[in-house]
C-alpha cells in the first residue's frame, strides 16, 4: 500500500448509489451483455452481492463532506488523526523535556509554528540568494553545485531522483538508486503520454518562474517552452513499461559507480554526490531503474539546455519552500501555486505535526496505544496465518518438491515488525535542532532527516526495521527484507477489537497481514528466494510455465468476470500482485475456521472493512491509476472463487456471486 498526496477534481453530480465505492459491480454473464442496474435492490442476498449484503445499512445512509471523493468508509482516518493531537496537546502541557527528545522537538515545532506570520514574513534571505545564484549560474557544473546544497543543507530531493535504499541483489545491504523521473514540475509523465496538456501546464508554470525571476516578455516565454521541450526530451527516453512497474524491474540494472560517473560530462558525479551529503568512497555499485533514460540524462545536461534546467530547478526550490517564499510582497506571480488554508492556526499547527514531526510523535503513539497484551495477540495471529500458509504451500503439489521446498523456507524466514520495534532516537543527533523562527527548524529537521537516510548507505539494512509509521493506518511488506510491518493504527477497530471474536478479529487485522504475508507469494515477490533477493532464475522453468500460465488465468479472471458500471473492468494484468495477495490471504484465513459459525464471522468482518464508497470519477482514476482493484471486487471477486464460501452459502448457478467451476481460480489449490 502505498501513500499518495494529489489534487482531486470532482464533477458535479457524479454519483451513482450501489455497491462498493458507489458503483455497481456486475458480474458478465456469459454470451450476454453486461447490464447496469439503476438502482440498488431494497432486498439483497449474501449468494447475489455478498458485499452489498453487509455493507447495506452504511451504503444508503452515506453521506459525502463537501469536496471529498470517498464516504463510509469501515475506518475513520480521524481516530488516529485525534489520538496523535492528543498526544501532542499532553507533550504542551509538559514541562522540563531533555533537549533533542521527541517532547523537545514536538514542543518547539508547534510554538515556532504559532509564532510564525506566514501572510506578512518576508521571504527566508538564504532562499532568496539561492534564487538568485540559479537564476545566473552560467553552467550545468555550477548549477549542479548549487543542487548539491539544496540536497544537502535544504532536504531537497536531487534533480537526478536519487535515493538509498534496499539492495535487491544482495542481501542484508542497502544502495544508491538513481529512480526514473517520472515527472518535470507539474508534467507528470503518465499524464504526458495521455495528452498534450500536462506539458501546456509545464509551459506556463515555466513562464510564471520566470517572471517571477524579474525576466519579462519573450525571455520567460522562451524559459517556459525550454522546459517543457526539456521535459519532452526527458518523457520520450522514458521506459514506459518501467513507468508503469511499482517495483521497478522491468529495465533496472545494476552499474559500477564509474560506469554510472561517465554517463555525465559536464559536472563530476562523484563529486557532486559527495558533496550533497553522500559517503561517496562507499559506492560501489548503483541501480538504474530507467538506464535508457539515465544515459539520455547525460545527453541533456549540458550547456544547451542550461536555461530549462534552471526554471526546472528553481521550480523544484519554490515547490518545496513556497509557503515561506510566495506572497503577495513576494514572487507574487507564483501565488496559485500556494495552497490557501482557511482552517484555524491551531488546526493548521496540529495537521502540520501529523504530516511533518511524525517520526516524533510515532514513538509517543506507540507508548500510549500499543500493549504488550495486543503484541502477544497480533504475534499469535501472524504465527496462526504462517501455519496456514505452510500447509496450502505444502499441498501445492502443482509446484516441483524444490520449489515448495524454497518457497517454505522463505515463509519461515518472514518476520513480523511491529509497534514493540519502534524505539526513541538518540536524542543528542537532535539537541542543535532549533531556529530562530519556524522556518529554520522545519529546514534543520528536514535536513536532518535527510542526512540520516543517507547514512544507511554504509549501515545493513537489518539496523533500520520500521519503515513505516506506526500512527499510518496500513501495513506493508518489504520483498528486499522479507518481512511484514504491520502498525499500530490499524489495530484499531473494526479491522482489531481485543473485546471480539478471534475469528472476527481474523476477518478484518487478519486478512490484513494475510494478505501482506501473501505478497510474499504473488506474481511479482515471488520472484525474491528465500534472502530477500531479486532472482528470478531461482524458480526452475517448469514451475515459472506453470506460475506463467495461472497468471494468465487469474488476470483473465478478474477482468472478463467483473465490470463497474457494467461497463468498466479492471486490468487483471496490473492488479494482479494485489489480487493475488487477496486471494491467498482469503484461502488462509478461511482454512483456519474450524465451524461455519467461525466462517461466517470472518466473512462478515472482511466484507464490513473494505466498505467504502466513492465518487464515479474517483472509482475511474483507481481502475486507471491503482494496483488495487474497487472494495466491491475486492470482496465479490474473492468470495466467488473461493469454495468454502460457495458450500456455506451454498451459491448456485442464477446466483449473482456465482461463477461456473471451470472459470475459478486459486492461489495454491
Amino acid at each position: 500500500m502505498r501513500k499518495r498526496d494529489f489534487l482531486s477534481f470532482l464533477l458535479a453530480g457524479s454519483l451513482t448509489l450501489a455497491s462498493a465505492g458507489c458503483v455497481k459491480v456486475e458480474r458478465i454473464e456469459p454470451n450476454a451483455p453486461a447490464e447496469t442496474t439503476a438502482t440498488v435492490p431494497v432486498e439483497v442476498r449474501p449468494q447475489d452481492d455478498y458485499y452489498y449484503y453487509i455493507n447495506k445499512d452504511s451504503v444508503d445512509h452515506a453521506t459525502f463532506v463537501y469536496g471529498t471523493s470517498t464516504a463510509a468508509d469501515a475506518f475513520d482516518d480521524l481516530i488516529v488523526q485525534n489520538q496523535v493531537k492528543d498526544i501532542v496537546r499532553e507533550v504542551l502541557r509538559g514541562t522540563d523535556y531533555e533537549a533533542g527528545s521527541e517532547e523537545d522537538i514536538i514542543r518547539k515545532a508547534y510554538h515556532a509554528y504559532m509564532d510564525y506570520d506566514f501572510d506578512n514574513s518576508p521571504a527566508p534571505q538564504d532562499l532568496v540568494d539561492l534564487l538568485n545564484r540559479i537564476d545566473s549560474a552560467s553552467s550545468v557544473e555550477e548549477l549542479m553545485e548549487i543542487d548539491a546544497v539544496l540536497v544537502r543543507d535544504y532536504a531537497l530531493d536531487g534533480i537526478l531522483n536519487f535515493f538509498v535504499t534496499h539492495d535487491e541483489h544482495r542481501a542484508g545491504q542497502n544502495i544508491l538508486k538513481f529512480h526514473q523521473i517520472q515527472s518535470v514540475l507539474v508534467a507528470n509523465f503518465t499524464e504526458v503520454r495521455e495528452s498534450d496538456a500536462a506539458l501546456d501546464q509545464l509551459k506556463q508554470g515555466g513562464l510564471l518562474i520566470s517572471r517571477a525571476m524579474g525576466h519579462e516578455g519573450e525571455t520567460a516565454e522562451a524559459s517556459g517552452n525550454a522546459v517543457a521541450y526539456l521535459a519532452l526530451d526527458i518523457y520520450e527516453a522514458t521506459d514506459l513499461e518501467a513507468l508503469d512497474d511499482p517495483f521497478g524491474h522491468a529495465v533496472s540494472e545494476d552499474w559500477s559507480f564509474e560506469k554510472a560517473c561517465s554517463i555525465f560530462r559536464s559536472f563530476d558525479l562523484k563529486k557532486y554526490l559527495s558533496d550533497s551529503g553522500l559517503t561517496a568512497s562507499a559506492i560501489g555499485m548503483v541501480n538504474i531503474t530507467d538506464p535508457g533514460q539515465f544515459e539520455k540524462l547525460g545527453e541533456l545536461f549540458t550547456e544547451t539546455n542550461l536555461e530549462a534546467l534552471k526554471i526546472w530547478e528553481m521550480g523544484r526550490l519554490f515547490t518545496k519552500y513556497r509557503r515561506f517564499l510566495v506572497s503577495s510582497s513576494s514572487y507574487e506571480e507564483l501565488m496559485g501555486f500556494v495552497q490557501l488554508f482557511y482552517a484555524p492556526k491551531e488546526e493548521q499547527v496540529f495537521q502540520e505535526i501529523l504530516e511533518v514531526f511524525y517520526e516524533q510523535t510515532d514513538p509517543l503513539y506507540v507508548e500510549r496505544y500499543y500493549t504488550d497484551e495486543m503484541d502477544e495477540a497480533l504475534v499469535s495471529m501472524c504465527d496462526d496465518i504462517k501455519g496456514g500458509y505452510e500447509k496450502l504451500i505444502r499441498e501445492a503439489t502443482w509446484l516441483s518438491e524444490p520449489t515448495r521446498d524454497e518457497l517454505l523456507r522463505k515463509l519461515s524466514n518472514l518476520t513480523y515488525i511491529t509497534g514493540k520495534d519502534v524505539k526513541r532516537h538518540n536524542n543528542a543527533d537532535f539537541r542543535d535542532i532549533s531556529g530562530e523562527n519556524y522556518y529554520e527548524l522545519y529546514r534543520d529537521y528536514l535536513t536532518l532527516m535527510k542526512q540520516q537516510s543517507f547514512r544507511r548507505l554504509t549501515r545493513p539494512s537489518a539496523e533500520d526495521p520500521v519503515s513505516m509509521p506506526m500512527q499510518m493506518f496500513n501495513a506493508q511488506y518489504d520483498p528486499c527484507r522479507n518481512l511484514i510491518t504491520i502498525t499500530v493504527a490499524i489495530t484499531n477497530a473494526p479491522f482489531f477489537d481485543s473485546h471480539a471474536d478471534y475469528f472476527t478479529n481474523l476477518g478484518g487485522l487478519g486478512f490484513v497481514i494475510a494478505h501482506e504475508m501473501g505478497h510474499a507469494f504473488d506474481s511479482d515477490c515471488i520472484l525474491y528466494d528465500s534472502r530477500g533477493v531479486y532472482d528470478p532464475s531461482w524458480i526452475p522453468q517448469e514451475d515459472m510455465d506453470a506460475l506463467l500460465e495461472r497468471n494468465e488465468k487469474a488476470a483473465s479472471y478478474f477482468e472478463q468476470n467483473f465490470t463497474i458500471f457494467g461497463l468498466y473492468h479492471v486490468d487483471g494484468k496490473a492488479t494482479l500482485g494485489e489480487n493475488y495477495a487477496d486471494l491467498g490471504a482469503m484461502e488462509c484465513i478461511s482454512s483456519l475456521a474450524r465451524s461455519d459459525e467461525d466462517l461466517r464471522k470472518l466473512f462478515t468482518n472482511f466484507a464490513a472493512c473494505w466498505c467504502s464508497m466513492k465518487t464515479d470519477t474517483a472509482i475511474i482514476d483507481q481502475l486507471a491509476y491503482d494496483v488495487h482493484s474497487p472494495e466491491v471486487i475486492r470482496v465479490n471477486a474473492i468470495l466467488s472463487t473461493l469454495p468454502a464460501f460457495i458450500e456455506l452459502y451454498d451459491v448456485q448457478e442464477g446466483d449473482g456471486m456465482y461463477i461456473p467451476p471451470e472459470k475459478r481460480i486459486s492461489r495454491w489449490h
